[in-house]
């Protein structure tokens, strides 16, 4: 009995010995960026590959098939070879029903503003008080590339948004007097 005992004692540290190290051996694929991504861009499918890494590293936040990540938005700056998880990226927007999407030149910063964040924007002339908010939740829809085809140069850019036609008729008429800038929530 006692060498029953044995075997069996060994036997099991012997299993739970390859299991252990099987955890660290083993490998599942994970999606990785292919190149680097900068923060607003749509991820591409050539933008992501599948890369084998150890069990032990993938958490359940880590993307495991592209068709998690591609058509998404980055949340942030994704270096070549990092791993994506399902927190940097998010969905790309599309417009509500009943809005109309316009390009507007923006005073502000964008640095800040990504497609999907909901922006208020407000002008800064021709209005007053209450009167200078344009639009309340006017969406992101792209944020284009720097402008610089003006003779000096410009740091403006061109923002789409989504937001009710009334907001956007009044965006287009005040965009023509003055400065429209969008306040981040």
């Amino acid at each position: 009995m006692r060498r029953l005992t044995a075997a069996l004692c060994v036997g099991l540290a012997v299993l739970f010995g390859l299991e252990a190290v099987l955890a660290v051996v083993e490998t599942e694929p994970m999606v990785v960026a292919a190149r680097s991504i900068r923060r607003g861009d749509i991820i591409l499918a050539a933008d992501v590959q599948l890369a084998d890494m150890p069990v032990s590293a993938i958490g359940p936040s880590w993307a495991c098939n592209i068709e998690d990540v591609v058509g998404k938005v980055a949340q942030i700056d994704i270096e070549a070879a990092d791993p994506i998880s399902t927190h940097m990226a998010r969905d790309a927007p599309v417009a509500p029903t009943g809005t109309t999407v316009i390009e507007v030149r923006l005073a502000s910063s964008v640095d800040d503003v990504l497609a999907g964040d909901q922006v208020r924007l407000v002008s800064a002339v021709g209005c007053e008080g209450a009167d200078c908010t344009l639009a309340e939740n006017a969406t992101v829809m792209n944020v284009d590339k720097p402008d610089t085809t003006g003779a000096l140069g410009s740091n403006d850019r061109l923002v789409s948004f989504a937001m009710p036609p009334e907001a956007a008729a009044k965006v287009m008429e005040l965009q023509q007097a003055g400065a429209i800038m969008a306040v981040v929530r």
